[in-house]
């Protein structure tokens, strides 16, 4: 089977009602850290990604992120 390519370009009000306030503000983040800040950057960046290729992009974030949550900040 052969995977779409995924182009899709969401409003961030749509991001909100979907995932919320909070999530979407920690998705944008997500993918400025994967991507960086430019529109140009994230086109240029994600135009050939398969739908497959984002959900594994997906597990992985949240992986790092409940690896980053069980794990305490230690302070010296």
């Amino acid at each position: 089977m052969a995977s779409e390519v995924a182009t899709v370009e969401v409003p961030f009000e749509a991001l909100v009602k979907e995932l919320g306030a909070k999530r979407a503000i920690e998705f944008i983040s997500e993918i400025r850290e994967c991507y960086g800040d430019s529109v140009v950057e994230l086109k240029k960046a994600t135009e050939t990604l398969t739908i497959d290729q984002i959900e594994a992009e997906n597990k992985k974030l949240k992986k790092k992120q409940k690896a980053k949550r069980k794990t305490p900040n230690k302070s010296n």
